[in-house]
């Protein structure tokens, strides 16, 4: 049973919650995140879709299945990403921050470029939840809302997906590139880009290799092998290049 109060309570945190995700990144995503039958009791499939659908902070596509997500789904959905993310309990272990009345729970973030087929991420994040509080005593089943309101949403927003940080060219000037990545998205210089796809997101065979010479507040400036029979275009997709990849090439902008 849950008492009136306690609903209004959980709207109000998820809510709330929302918040601490980044703003919609204007890409589509299919998203699969299903609750594992014995985490059923601590979270709902609802609330986790809200969860999860917030963590992308982009234009959010439920797989409704069966059976597991595919590239071919993805492409027929017309997502630019696929994103799996499924809740499921950890096991008690003693002296751990779960041992007091908090549920330990975990899910393995996966992320797949639907255009290049390519891992982007890959991570597993471990949840405990809030202490339990006032607003729960008295109810003879849990509330899940305030159970989680706080610890998922801040531990989700500790890991970053990296498609929340593709961008497009919106200038260029051979060799340098502009692209729309704030300072914000964690850029940092030297580091390496991929353009890998055109302006209506057809996938290129061979990525154009970017690195990041400048991070401006609005908008960060990139170079790339001018000399090379593929150049850039205005509107093509960029994202980072994924930790382990190959470097993109270091030019200069010197004579």
């Amino acid at each position: 049973m849950r008492f009136p109060f306690a609903a209004a309570v959980a709207a109000v945190l998820v809510l709330a919650a929302s918040a601490a995700f980044a703003k919609p990144s204007g890409l589509k995503v299919l998203v699969w995140s299903p609750v594992a039958d014995d985490a059923r009791p601590a979270m709902t499939q609802s609330l986790w879709n809200k969860f999860v659908a917030a963590y992308a902070a982009s234009t959010v596509v439920a797989f409704a299945g069966p059976g597991d997500p595919t590239l071919e789904d993805c492409r027929k959905a017309g997502a630019d990403y696929l994103l799996v993310a499924p809740f499921e309990l950890r096991p008690r272990l003693p002296g751990m921050p779960n041992s007091s009345g908090r549920i330990a729970a975990r899910t393995h973030v996966v992320v797949t470029n639907c255009i290049t087929g390519t891992a982007v991420t890959d991570q597993t994040i471990n949840f405990d939840s809030d202490p339990p509080s006032n607003a729960t005593e008295g109810d003879f089943d849990s509330v899940p809302e305030i159970t989680w309101a706080h610890s998922v949403p801040a531990t989700l927003a500790r890991h970053p997906i990296a498609f929340v940080r593709v961008a497009r060219v919106t200038n260029l000037s051979p060799p340098f590139v502009f692209v729309d990545l704030r300072a914000s998205s964690h850029v940092a210089v030297g580091e390496g880009l991929r353009d890998f796809a055109t302006p209506d997101h057809v996938r290129r065979v061979r990525p154009i290799l970017l690195t990041v010479t400048a991070v401006h507040e609005k908008y960060l400036e990139a170079t790339y092998d001018a000399f090379s029979s593929d150049a850039p275009l205005l509107g093509d997709l960029v994202e980072p290049i994924p930790k382990g990849a190959s470097p993109a090439p270091a030019l200069s902008s010197a004579p």
